[in-house]
């Protein structure tokens, strides 16, 4: 799933959210105009709020209000799974991977950690894979198809093994660019062709 920062300003936000979260801050780090990926996906004060990872969070990913944003891509995580978590005492869905929704310390015990953490590896792993998963509007390069088992780096010239098709980005393994997949076929789900 990705989204975009419409605005940053606190004062943007319902009073539904600035009454019951007290923010002492005016704005949130986010940009705007910047596209983020999500890597879960929670309930709050009856809002939905989205993690994400912003310039100031390396590690870990931080809660956002939904308000602050427009979705992008509106397709799930391969990699989420439904859970539970809380809103004030009360059950709410929370989807991310399932190492997070299946323990209710996993997130908090990943914002005190550092990042040599257990669960800081285990979020590190998943960023990386939701990251390839959706397209992003600021790469602009694309891996160049060898033949059907190999990709090209335009960059480094580097070649890998990849048939991938699922992910729009792929990565280069010798120079670590990331690069837009050419065999990357985009199938929104609930879609399908008739036979």
């Amino acid at each position: 799933m990705k989204i975009k920062c419409i605005t940053n300003k606190t004062s943007n936000l319902p009073q539904e959210i600035l009454q019951n979260y007290k923010i002492s801050y005016k704005e949130f780090s986010v940009k705007e105009g910047i596209e983020y990926t999500v890597y879960a996906l929670g309930m709050n004060y009856g809002y939905i709020w989205y993690c994400i990872c912003d310039n100031n969070h390396f590690f870990y990913p931080e809660w956002n209000p939904s308000p602050l944003f427009e979705i992008v891509d509106n397709r799930l995580s391969r990699y989420w799974v439904l859970g539970l978590g809380e809103d004030n005492s009360k059950k709410v869905p929370l989807l991310s991977f399932p190492e997070w929704t299946n323990d209710e310390y996993f997130y908090g015990e990943l914002v005190d950690g550092n990042s040599n953490d257990p669960n800081a590896i285990i979020f590190k792993k998943y960023k990386e894979l939701m990251d390839l998963e959706f397209s992003d509007s600021s790469i602009t390069e694309t891996a160049q198809i060898g033949d059907e088992e190999w990709l090209i780096c335009p960059k480094c010239l580097d070649a890998w093994q990849s048939k991938n098709n699922q992910d729009a980005l792929v990565k280069c393994p010798k120079c670590q660019q990331v690069l837009n997949n050419p065999r990357y076929k985009h199938v929104s789900p609930g879609y399908f062709q008739m036979l």
